[in-house]
C-alpha cells in the first residue's frame, strides 16, 4: 500500500482518455521533470517542508538604501467632472475628488455601471454584478463623506476575481460546478475592503478555478485587440484597461495577476507571501498562491495593498507582521541597488519586451540607482518546481471533485488529473527543492535591493496559434519569469513600461520578502519618471 501510495488517491474514477491526455500534456516536460528528479541530495541544510513564511527567508530587507529623500507630495490636478471622465479616474483621484467634494461616490459608480453597459459586451471581463447594492453601497459612502466619517478607501468601486467570495453576490470560480453558488460571507480580503468604504462593484472574469482554460475564457484585451487578454485574472486586467473599474483584486499562483496585468497594460502586485489573507478564496495552490490588488497605478496598489495585508486566524498561513504603509511612497530612490538578472531568466524576449526593459533600467539610472547584472541559476527550476506542487494541490483540493472531473474544461481536467497521477516522491522533491531557488534569491539580494525583470517574455500572443506546445508553454513562453518569486514567496510587481508592436510591454520589480512597500516605491517612481 505505501509503495504505491500517490498525493491524491481516486485516480481510478478519471476515464482513461482524460489520464491519457493529461500524460501527453506532461510529457512536454519531461526534460525539466527528468532535471527535477536527478536532483541528488541537495537539501542537507533543510529539515523538510515548512508551513506558512517559515520558508522565506527573513532578513530584513533594504537595510541598504541610505539616501533615499522624502519630498512633498504634488499638487492634486484638476479632476474632471464629467462621466465619462469619472469612470477612468484612478482611486487616488478619485478620493482626491471626494474630499474635494467634486463629485461622490454615486455619480462614479453610475459612470462606472453606465461604462460596463456599454462596453462589457465586448469584452467580458464581469461575470456577476447586483447594481442596487452597489448604489446602495455608494450612497452610503456619500453619506459617510459628509459626515466626515469616511474610510480609506471609501467610494471607490472595486471588481473583484471571481474565485473570491462575496457575500450576497454570485461567486462561480469560473466552473458549472459551482454555478449559482451565492456565499454567505465575504473573503477577510473583501471584509477588509468593505470595512474601508469601498463600492463592491462586481465580479470579474476568470478560467475555471483559475486554473482551466488558460486559452479562452471569453475575455478580450481592450489594450490589444484579438490578443489574449492572459490568465488567470484575466477579467480583473481586462477591465481595468476598459476603465469599467479603478482597481481590482486577483489571485496569482504563477502569475495569474502578472500575466494579464503584462498583457492588458496595467499594474498589479503579488504581494509577499501569506502578506494577504486566502480564507474564503477557492484555492488552486496552498503553499504557491497570493491574493493581492491590480490597478492602472502604482499608487492604487498600495491604497489597497494597505488595507487587505494582515494577519489572520482564518488564514495559517497568513503573516503576523506589522502592516507598514504602502500608501505614502518615498518621491526618491536615489541609491537603489537594482539587479538585472541573467542567463535563462533574460532569454526569450521580443526585441520590443527587450528595449521596454533596457528603457526602464535606463530611467532608473537617471533616478540615482546603481544598476548590475546578476546570476539566477535556479530560475528554470523553479518553473518545475512550481508546476509540479501546483497540479498536485488543486488535485488535493478537489480529490472530493475526482469522479466530477467530466465536468470540468479539458485543460483543468487535464491538470486535475496529472496531479493525481504524481508520486509522493516527486512532490516532496519539488516542495525540499525550493531550499535551492532561495538559495539564489538570497545571493542576489545580499548584493542588490531590487530585481527588475522583463515581465512576459512578449506582448501579448494571439491564442489562435499561440497555444501550441501543452503545459509547457507557461513555463518556458509566458510566465519564467514570474514563477520563481511564487516559489520562494517574494514581493513582485509589474507595470507597464513601453510598446511592443503596438502592445504593451511591461517590467517586473522583485524585492526581498517583505520588502513590499520597496516594490511599490520602486515601481511608483518609475512610473512617474516614465
Amino acid at each position: 500500500m505505501v509503495g504505491n501510495w500517490t498525493v491524491t488517491d481516486g485516480t481510478a474514477a478519471i476515464p482513461e482518455e482524460v489520464l491519457a491526455e493529461a500524460v501527453a500534456a506532461q510529457a512536454t516536460l519531461s526534460d525539466k521533470l527528468a532535471a527535477l528528479r536527478s536532483l541528488s541530495e541537495p537539501f542537507h541544510d533543510t529539515l523538510g517542508p515548512a508551513a506558512g513564511d517559515r520558508w522565506i527567508s527573513d532578513s530584513e530587507p533594504g537595510a541598504a538604501i541610505t539616501s533615499v529623500t522624502e519630498e512633498p507630495e504634488p499638487s492634486p490636478a484638476t479632476v474632471p467632472t464629467r462621466s465619462g471622465d469619472l469612470a477612468a479616474l484612478s482611486a487616488a483621484a478619485l478620493l482626491e475628488g471626494y474630499r474635494a467634494g467634486a463629485f461622490d461616490p454615486v455619480e462614479v459608480v453610475d459612470a462606472c455601471l453606465t461604462r460596463i453597459d456599454d462596453l462589457d459586451g465586448t469584452v467580458g471581463a464581469v461575470v456577476a454584478r447586483d447594481d442596487d447594492a452597489a448604489r446602495q453601497q455608494a450612497a452610503r459612502s456619500t453619506e459617510r463623506w459628509r459626515s466626515g466619517d469616511a474610510g480609506p478607501l471609501e467610494g471607490v468601486p472595486v471588481g473583484v476575481k471571481d474565485i473570491i467570495n462575496t457575500r450576497g453576490l454570485r461567486t462561480e470560480a469560473g466552473s458549472t460546478l459551482f454555478a449559482g453558488h451565492t456565499p454567505s460571507a465575504d473573503a477577510s480580503v473583501v471584509a477588509r475592503l468593505r470595512e474601508a468604504g469601498v463600492v463592491i462593484l462586481a465580479k470579474t472574469a476568470t478560467p475555471e478555478f483559475a486554473f482551466g482554460d488558460e486559452s479562452g475564457d471569453g475575455v478580450t484585451n481592450p489594450a490589444a485587440p484579438g490578443r489574449w487578454a492572459g490568465g488567470s485574472s484575466s477579467g480583473s486586467a481586462a477591465g481595468l484597461a476598459a476603465g469599467l473599474f479603478p482597481v481590482a483584486l486577483g489571485s496569482d499562483t504563477g502569475g495569474s495577476i502578472r500575466v494579464p496585468a503584462s498583457y492588458c497594460g496595467v499594474s498589479g502586485i503579488k504581494p509577499t507571501f501569506g502578506r494577504v489573507p486566502r480564507d474564503g478564496v477557492f484555492g488552486v495552490s496552498w503553499t504557491l498562491d497570493h491574493v493581492g490588488p491590480m490597478a492602472r497605478t502604482v499608487e492604487d496598489l498600495g491604497l489597497v495593498l494597505g488595507v487587505i495585508a494582515g494577519g489572520c486566524d482564518a488564514d495559517p498561513y497568513a503573516s503576523r507582521r506589522p502592516v507598514p504603509g504602502y500608501d505614502r511612497l518615498a518621491r526618491s530612490i536615489h541609491g537603489t541597488r537594482v539587479g538585472v538578472a541573467e542567463g535563462w531568466m533574460s532569454e526569450g524576449c521580443s526585441t520590443g519586451v527587450n528595449a521596454a526593459l533596457s528603457g526602464a533600467v535606463a530611467r532608473l539610472e537617471e533616478l540615482g540607482c546603481t544598476v548590475e547584472p546578476v546570476p539566477f541559476g535556479c530560475a528554470e527550476l523553479a518553473g518545475t518546481i512550481a508546476w509540479v506542487v501546483t497540479v498536485v494541490e488543486f488535485a488535493a483540493h478537489h480529490a472530493g471533485n475526482l469522479g466530477r472531473i467530466g465536468e470540468f474544461t479539458g485543460s483543468a481536467a487535464c491538470r486535475l488529473a496529472a496531479g493525481a497521477r504524481t508520486s509522493a516522491s516527486d512532490y516532496l522533491r519539488a516542495l525540499q527543492a525550493r531550499s535551492l531557488v532561495q538559495r539564489d534569491l538570497d545571493a542576489v539580494f545580499d548584493s542588490v535591493d531590487v530585481l527588475v525583470t522583463a515581465a512576459t517574455p512578449t506582448s501579448a500572443p494571439d491564442p489562435a496559434t499561440f497555444f501550441d506546445d501543452g503545459d509547457r508553454l507557461w513555463l518556458d513562453k509566458v510566465a519564467r519569469t514570474f514563477l520563481p518569486f511564487n516559489v520562494a514567496g517574494q514581493p513582485a510587481l509589474v507595470m507597464p513600461a513601453g510598446l511592443d508592436e503596438d502592445r504593451p510591454a511591461a517590467v517586473q520589480i522583485v524585492a526581498p520578502p517583505h520588502a513590499d512597500a520597496l516594490c511599490l516605491r520602486v515601481g511608483a517612481a518609475l512610473q512617474r519618471a516614465a
